[in-house]
Protein backbone atom coordinates (compact mmCIF):
# COMPACT_ATOMS: atom_id res chain seq x y z
CA UNK A 1 0.00 0.00 0.00
CA UNK A 2 1.16 3.06 -0.73
CA UNK A 3 0.86 6.76 1.13
CA UNK A 4 -0.35 8.99 -1.43
CA UNK A 5 -1.15 13.03 -1.47
CA UNK A 6 -4.09 14.38 -0.13
CA UNK A 7 -6.03 16.96 1.13
CA UNK A 8 -7.32 15.34 4.66
CA UNK A 9 -5.27 17.76 6.77
CA UNK A 10 -8.49 20.88 5.67
CA UNK A 11 -11.25 18.28 5.30
CA UNK A 12 -13.54 19.10 8.60
CA UNK A 13 -14.33 16.53 10.66
CA UNK A 14 -18.53 16.82 12.01
CA UNK A 15 -19.77 15.00 15.10
CA UNK A 16 -23.59 14.04 13.46
CA UNK A 17 -26.32 13.13 15.49
CA UNK A 18 -28.61 9.39 14.74
CA UNK A 19 -30.06 6.63 16.57
CA UNK A 20 -29.53 2.76 16.25
CA UNK A 21 -32.42 2.00 13.88
CA UNK A 22 -35.40 0.13 14.74
CA UNK A 23 -35.94 -3.39 13.14
CA UNK A 24 -38.27 -3.17 10.52
CA UNK A 25 -40.27 -5.85 8.11
CA UNK A 26 -41.31 -4.53 4.97
CA UNK A 27 -43.81 -7.60 3.78
CA UNK A 28 -45.27 -5.84 0.84
CA UNK A 29 -41.85 -5.57 -1.40
CA UNK A 30 -39.69 -8.22 0.14
CA UNK A 31 -41.89 -11.38 0.84
CA UNK A 32 -41.39 -13.19 -2.45
CA UNK A 33 -37.76 -14.37 -3.84
CA UNK A 34 -36.38 -15.53 -7.83
CA UNK A 35 -38.26 -18.21 -7.53
CA UNK A 36 -41.62 -17.09 -5.84
CA UNK A 37 -40.96 -18.17 -2.05
CA UNK A 38 -41.54 -16.22 0.34
CA UNK A 39 -38.70 -14.50 1.99
CA UNK A 40 -39.71 -12.32 4.99
CA UNK A 41 -35.99 -11.98 6.75
CA UNK A 42 -34.30 -9.57 9.27
CA UNK A 43 -31.82 -7.36 7.98
CA UNK A 44 -33.34 -3.87 7.72
CA UNK A 45 -32.41 -2.00 11.03
CA UNK A 46 -31.83 -3.09 14.44
CA UNK A 47 -28.49 -4.74 15.93
CA UNK A 48 -27.43 -8.07 14.14
CA UNK A 49 -25.86 -9.77 17.47
CA UNK A 50 -22.78 -11.78 16.16
CA UNK A 51 -22.67 -10.79 12.52
CA UNK A 52 -19.46 -9.12 11.94
CA UNK A 53 -17.26 -7.60 9.42
CA UNK A 54 -15.29 -10.53 7.17
CA UNK A 55 -18.15 -12.83 8.09
CA UNK A 56 -19.37 -14.34 4.71
CA UNK A 57 -22.31 -12.87 3.21
CA UNK A 58 -24.31 -16.70 2.57
CA UNK A 59 -23.41 -17.04 6.35
CA UNK A 60 -26.73 -15.68 7.95
CA UNK A 61 -30.61 -16.04 7.08
CA UNK A 62 -31.25 -12.44 6.34
CA UNK A 63 -32.17 -9.99 4.23
CA UNK A 64 -29.81 -7.01 3.49
CA UNK A 65 -28.43 -8.10 6.85
CA UNK A 66 -25.34 -5.55 7.66
CA UNK A 67 -22.99 -6.47 10.51
CA UNK A 68 -23.50 -4.91 13.95
CA UNK A 69 -25.55 -2.26 14.57
CA UNK A 70 -27.71 -0.48 11.74
CA UNK A 71 -27.54 2.96 12.64
CA UNK A 72 -30.00 6.44 11.06
CA UNK A 73 -30.19 9.74 11.38
CA UNK A 74 -31.97 10.99 14.02
CA UNK A 75 -34.74 13.30 12.71
CA UNK A 76 -36.37 13.85 9.96
CA UNK A 77 -37.97 10.58 7.23
CA UNK A 78 -35.81 7.07 7.30
CA UNK A 79 -36.47 6.49 3.72
CA UNK A 80 -34.81 9.90 3.15
CA UNK A 81 -30.87 10.11 3.23
CA UNK A 82 -30.20 12.96 6.09
CA UNK A 83 -26.78 14.28 7.08
CA UNK A 84 -25.68 11.06 9.17
CA UNK A 85 -26.04 9.38 5.67
CA UNK A 86 -24.97 11.96 3.17
CA UNK A 87 -21.63 12.63 5.47
CA UNK A 88 -20.59 9.38 6.94
CA UNK A 89 -17.65 7.56 6.08
CA UNK A 90 -16.54 3.85 6.26
CA UNK A 91 -13.67 4.15 8.99
CA UNK A 92 -15.44 7.21 10.84
CA UNK A 93 -15.61 6.51 14.67
CA UNK A 94 -18.84 6.21 16.35
CA UNK A 95 -19.81 6.59 19.97
CA UNK A 96 -22.81 6.48 22.58
CA UNK A 97 -24.56 9.28 23.60
CA UNK A 98 -22.57 9.25 26.87
CA UNK A 99 -19.33 9.63 24.61
CA UNK A 100 -18.25 6.22 24.54
CA UNK A 101 -16.63 4.59 21.33
CA UNK A 102 -18.81 1.85 20.26
CA UNK A 103 -17.20 0.89 16.64
CA UNK A 104 -16.71 1.74 13.21
CA UNK A 105 -18.54 2.47 10.33
CA UNK A 106 -18.29 -0.29 8.09
CA UNK A 107 -20.74 0.76 4.86
CA UNK A 108 -23.87 1.99 3.94
CA UNK A 109 -27.36 0.29 2.66
CA UNK A 110 -30.07 1.88 0.71
CA UNK A 111 -29.97 3.72 -2.61
CA UNK A 112 -33.19 3.57 -4.27
CA UNK A 113 -35.88 6.54 -4.39
CA UNK A 114 -35.60 9.40 -1.86
CA UNK A 115 -38.61 8.72 0.47
CA UNK A 116 -39.33 5.41 -0.95
CA UNK A 117 -40.46 2.59 1.91
CA UNK A 118 -36.43 1.23 2.22
CA UNK A 119 -34.62 3.24 5.08
CA UNK A 120 -31.08 4.96 4.38
CA UNK A 121 -29.09 2.77 6.81
CA UNK A 122 -25.21 3.22 7.83
CA UNK A 123 -23.96 0.04 9.48
CA UNK A 124 -21.16 0.00 12.29
CA UNK A 125 -18.73 -2.95 13.23
CA UNK A 126 -19.28 -3.18 16.71
CA UNK A 127 -17.90 -5.95 19.44
CA UNK A 128 -20.22 -8.04 20.92
CA UNK A 129 -20.31 -6.64 24.59
CA UNK A 130 -21.24 -3.31 22.99
CA UNK A 131 -23.94 -5.37 21.01
CA UNK A 132 -25.32 -6.60 24.14
CA UNK A 133 -25.55 -3.18 25.94
CA UNK A 134 -27.35 -1.18 23.08
CA UNK A 135 -30.90 -0.93 22.20
CA UNK A 136 -33.25 0.43 19.24
CA UNK A 137 -33.63 4.15 19.30
CA UNK A 138 -30.33 4.48 21.24
CA UNK A 139 -28.81 8.08 20.30
CA UNK A 140 -25.58 7.61 18.72
CA UNK A 141 -23.14 10.36 17.34
CA UNK A 142 -20.75 9.50 14.52
CA UNK A 143 -17.31 11.82 14.13
CA UNK A 144 -17.83 12.17 10.46
CA UNK A 145 -14.72 13.09 8.27
CA UNK A 146 -14.03 12.06 4.20
CA UNK A 147 -16.62 13.93 2.28
CA UNK A 148 -14.44 16.26 0.10
CA UNK A 149 -11.52 14.00 0.17
CA UNK A 150 -9.42 14.23 -3.41
CA UNK A 151 -6.59 12.35 -4.67
CA UNK A 152 -3.69 15.57 -5.18
CA UNK A 153 -2.44 13.52 -7.96
CA UNK A 154 -5.15 11.54 -9.33
CA UNK A 155 -7.62 14.29 -9.72
CA UNK A 156 -9.82 12.22 -12.33
CA UNK A 157 -10.24 9.82 -9.45
CA UNK A 158 -13.35 10.67 -7.24
CA UNK A 159 -13.69 9.53 -4.22
CA UNK A 160 -16.84 8.59 -1.95
CA UNK A 161 -17.95 7.31 1.52
CA UNK A 162 -13.87 7.11 2.11
CA UNK A 163 -12.59 7.85 5.22
CA UNK A 164 -8.53 9.53 5.24
CA UNK A 165 -7.92 6.36 7.51
CA UNK A 166 -9.85 3.76 5.29
CA UNK A 167 -7.80 5.35 2.26
CA UNK A 168 -4.45 4.38 4.02
CA UNK A 169 -4.95 0.83 4.13
CA UNK A 170 -6.37 0.44 0.79
CA UNK A 171 -4.61 -2.29 -1.28
CA UNK A 172 -3.89 0.54 -4.25
CA UNK A 173 -0.53 0.66 -6.34
CA UNK A 174 0.51 3.37 -8.84
CA UNK A 175 1.59 2.33 -12.11
CA UNK A 176 2.65 5.42 -14.25
CA UNK A 177 -0.81 7.56 -13.93
CA UNK A 178 -3.28 4.51 -13.08
CA UNK A 179 -3.95 3.06 -9.16
CA UNK A 180 -4.80 -0.64 -9.21
CA UNK A 181 -6.67 -1.66 -6.33
CA UNK A 182 -6.90 -5.63 -5.32
CA UNK A 183 -10.38 -6.94 -5.18
CA UNK A 184 -12.02 -10.25 -4.51
CA UNK A 185 -14.47 -9.99 -7.31
CA UNK A 186 -15.21 -8.20 -10.59
CA UNK A 187 -19.25 -7.50 -11.71
CA UNK A 188 -19.71 -6.65 -14.99
CA UNK A 189 -22.30 -3.94 -15.77
CA UNK A 190 -25.44 -6.51 -16.46
CA UNK A 191 -25.26 -7.89 -12.81
CA UNK A 192 -25.76 -4.22 -11.23
CA UNK A 193 -28.82 -4.02 -10.26
CA UNK A 194 -30.62 -1.89 -6.94
CA UNK A 195 -28.84 1.34 -6.52
CA UNK A 196 -28.17 2.28 -9.90
CA UNK A 197 -29.45 6.11 -10.34
CA UNK A 198 -29.06 6.75 -7.14
CA UNK A 199 -26.72 9.27 -5.55
CA UNK A 200 -23.09 8.34 -5.08
CA UNK A 201 -23.15 9.05 -1.67
CA UNK A 202 -26.01 7.19 -0.85
CA UNK A 203 -26.23 3.43 0.21
CA UNK A 204 -24.81 0.69 -2.24
CA UNK A 205 -25.23 -0.91 -5.43
CA UNK A 206 -25.89 -4.84 -5.45
CA UNK A 207 -24.89 -7.75 -7.31
CA UNK A 208 -27.74 -9.28 -8.43
CA UNK A 209 -25.74 -12.52 -9.91
CA UNK A 210 -25.24 -14.78 -6.74
CA UNK A 211 -23.13 -16.96 -8.69
CA UNK A 212 -20.62 -13.62 -8.23
CA UNK A 213 -21.78 -12.71 -5.20
CA UNK A 214 -21.46 -15.90 -2.78
CA UNK A 215 -18.63 -16.53 -1.00
CA UNK A 216 -17.93 -12.66 -0.81
CA UNK A 217 -17.37 -11.71 3.19
CA UNK A 218 -18.51 -8.29 4.30
CA UNK A 219 -15.53 -5.95 3.89
CA UNK A 220 -14.24 -7.24 0.84
CA UNK A 221 -13.61 -5.12 -1.95
CA UNK A 222 -15.74 -5.56 -5.22
CA UNK A 223 -15.28 -3.41 -9.07
CA UNK A 224 -18.17 -3.16 -11.09
CA UNK A 225 -17.00 -2.63 -14.46
CA UNK A 226 -18.34 -0.43 -17.08
CA UNK A 227 -20.10 1.89 -14.11
CA UNK A 228 -19.42 5.85 -13.81
CA UNK A 229 -20.40 6.41 -10.32
CA UNK A 230 -18.72 9.95 -10.01
CA UNK A 231 -22.17 11.61 -9.19
CA UNK A 232 -24.88 9.23 -9.61
CA UNK A 233 -24.37 4.91 -10.67
CA UNK A 234 -24.78 4.34 -14.03
CA UNK A 235 -23.42 2.68 -16.88
CA UNK A 236 -20.99 4.11 -18.40
CA UNK A 237 -18.10 1.72 -20.98
CA UNK A 238 -14.65 2.64 -20.41
CA UNK A 239 -15.23 3.54 -16.45
CA UNK A 240 -14.90 1.24 -13.32
CA UNK A 241 -16.77 1.61 -9.65
CA UNK A 242 -14.96 -0.10 -6.35
CA UNK A 243 -15.88 -0.52 -3.59
CA UNK A 244 -16.96 -2.35 -0.04
CA UNK A 245 -19.35 -5.18 0.66
CA UNK A 246 -21.83 -3.79 2.97
CA UNK A 247 -24.64 -6.16 3.29
CA UNK A 248 -25.69 -9.33 2.51
CA UNK A 249 -27.93 -11.09 -0.01
CA UNK A 250 -31.22 -9.15 -1.11
CA UNK A 251 -33.86 -11.71 -2.51
CA UNK A 252 -35.96 -9.98 -4.39
CA UNK A 253 -35.44 -9.64 -8.32
CA UNK A 254 -33.00 -7.29 -8.78
CA UNK A 255 -31.41 -7.06 -5.60
CA UNK A 256 -28.29 -9.56 -3.83
CA UNK A 257 -25.17 -8.77 -1.84
CA UNK A 258 -24.64 -4.83 -1.88
CA UNK A 259 -21.60 -2.68 -2.30
CA UNK A 260 -20.76 0.87 -1.04
CA UNK A 261 -19.32 2.80 -3.43
CA UNK A 262 -15.84 4.30 -2.75
CA UNK A 263 -13.80 4.71 -5.70
CA UNK A 264 -14.87 5.72 -9.66
CA UNK A 265 -12.90 6.86 -12.35
CA UNK A 266 -12.36 6.18 -16.40
CA UNK A 267 -10.59 2.89 -16.76
CA UNK A 268 -7.31 4.16 -18.02
CA UNK A 269 -7.17 5.86 -14.67
CA UNK A 270 -8.94 3.22 -12.17
CA UNK A 271 -8.32 -0.35 -12.51
CA UNK A 272 -8.59 -3.71 -10.70
CA UNK A 273 -7.37 -6.82 -10.24
CA UNK A 274 -7.91 -9.95 -8.38
CA UNK A 275 -6.09 -10.13 -5.12
CA UNK A 276 -6.13 -9.67 -1.57
CA UNK A 277 -9.10 -6.92 -1.22
CA UNK A 278 -9.98 -7.54 1.94
CA UNK A 279 -10.64 -5.10 4.71
CA UNK A 280 -13.28 -6.82 6.95
CA UNK A 281 -10.34 -7.90 9.72
CA UNK A 282 -9.38 -4.46 9.69
CA UNK A 283 -12.59 -3.00 10.22
CA UNK A 284 -12.98 -5.18 13.34
CA UNK A 285 -9.15 -4.20 14.24
CA UNK A 286 -10.34 -0.65 14.18
CA UNK A 287 -13.70 -1.45 16.42
CA UNK A 288 -11.96 -3.36 18.79
CA UNK A 289 -9.05 -1.14 19.31
CA UNK A 290 -11.00 2.28 20.27
CA UNK A 291 -13.47 0.03 22.18
CA UNK A 292 -11.04 -1.75 24.43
Amino acid sequence: MTAFRTNALVLVTSNVAGRVAPARLHPEAMAIDREGRSRLLPGTGGIAIGVHAGDTVDRWVGDHLMPGASVEDASGTPAIAGPLHLLSCVGNRVRDAAGRPIGVVAGKRGGLAPGFWAPQLVGVEIGDEVASRLTPEDRIVVETVGRGMTLTDHPRIVLSNLSPRLLSVLPLVEIENALICDVCATVPPESAGAGLGQDAWVGDLEITDPAISSGLHFGDLVAFTDIDSTVTRFYRPGHISIGIVSHGPGHAQGHGVGVTILLTAPADRLRSKIGTGKLGSVLVAWSQEITS
